[in-house]
């Protein structure tokens, strides 16, 4: 068992995402950074993605009343277990009574703490992921609370980490594909999508990640309301451009004018207030081809 001392900023328990909800208004929620999140549990030993712990611009403190293997993903907190620095790139045991602990993060936004076994939490709708404005499934760690894990397995070393990109670089790119609703924009809107930098502002949070830059030329008719989904760009009557986080509402009235392809949550999951971004065209093929070889690279570990 491992007692939250501090919870930091933020910190949830995040899992795989709940898919099938969306008729009944609840999105899938889920990691926002999921390569950091499949780094942590393939560290801890886990063969597949298990319920983690997601760590959000602060880092937490955390008791551990009983010895564990932990795997430690993601943005760079300046992790400290009984005061000596974590190592990276490797799951490690963990004796009963230590107390690991971090920073703010030093580059990226997100961490994720993975357990030997996963955290033994219940699951709703096949998930333990926390949707944090709906406040349902999972759970937002509070001081106090006490959470166990299940246990039985060995920690793995890995030489190099997927998500070295998202952490590069004096701004980021995103790459997208054109949204659904062409039609409802002019021709040019696709193209100021992607002619200049975007800036991430404070009030980016898992619903949304919010931007300031060029603004697009809005509908002048509100839309019908339809499906919405993660990593789905907006474009609010402000003409300022939103791109939708695994918190997302299930639906919204405002139009898509294209998609972060799935290849690159990993970066969208760890961009930080005031950074800037670029979005990049991309077809749909190469958006395919991109997620393939995303996963090949695991299968390959």
């Amino acid at each position: 068992m491992v007692k939250v001392v501090d919870p930091g900023m933020l910190s949830t328990i995040q899992d795989l995402p709940r898919f099938g909800l969306a008729r009944f208004g609840l999105s899938e929620a889920g990691a926002m950074a999921p390569e950091s999140f499949r780094e942590a549990n393939w560290l801890a030993g886990n063969d597949q993605e298990l319920p983690s712990i997601e760590v959000t611009m602060k880092a937490p403190r955390l008791l551990f009343l009983a010895p564990a293997i932990i795997g430690l993903g993601g943005a760079d907190f300046g992790w400290r277990l009984d005061g000596k620095v974590t190592p990276r790139g490797e799951g490690f045991s963990v004796r009963a009574g230590a107390m690991l602990q971090g920073e703010y993060c030093r580059q990226g936004l997100r961490g994720y703490i993975a357990f030997g076994g996963g955290l033994a939490v219940k699951r709703w709708y096949g998930s333990a992921a926390t949707q944090v404005q709906a406040q349902m499934g999972g759970q937002v760690l509070r001081k106090g609370d006490e959470l166990s894990w299940i246990g039985g397995t060995a920690a793995r070393r890995c030489q190099e980490t997927f998500a070295g990109p998202a952490y590069r670089g004096s701004y980021k790119i995103l790459r997208v594909v054109e949204g659904p609703h062409p039609e409802l924009f002019g021709p040019e809107a696709f193209a100021l999508l992607t002619a200049g930098l975007y800036r991430i502002t404070e009030k980016s949070t898992r619903t949304a990640v919010r931007l300031e830059g060029l603004a697009i030329p809005c509908p002048a008719e509100p839309m019908v309301s339809a499906g919405a989904w993660y990593g789905a760009i907006q474009v609010p009557p402000s003409g300022i451009p939103q791109i939708l986080g695994p918190d997302h509402p299930a639906t919204g009235g405002y139009p898509i004018v294209g998609s972060v392809i799935a290849a690159d949550f990993e970066v969208m999951g760890q961009l930080r207030p005031r950074e800037e971004v670029r979005l990049g065209r991309v077809s749909r093929e190469t958006a395919r081809q991109l997620w393939k070889r995303q996963q090949d690279w695991w299968s390959a570990r």
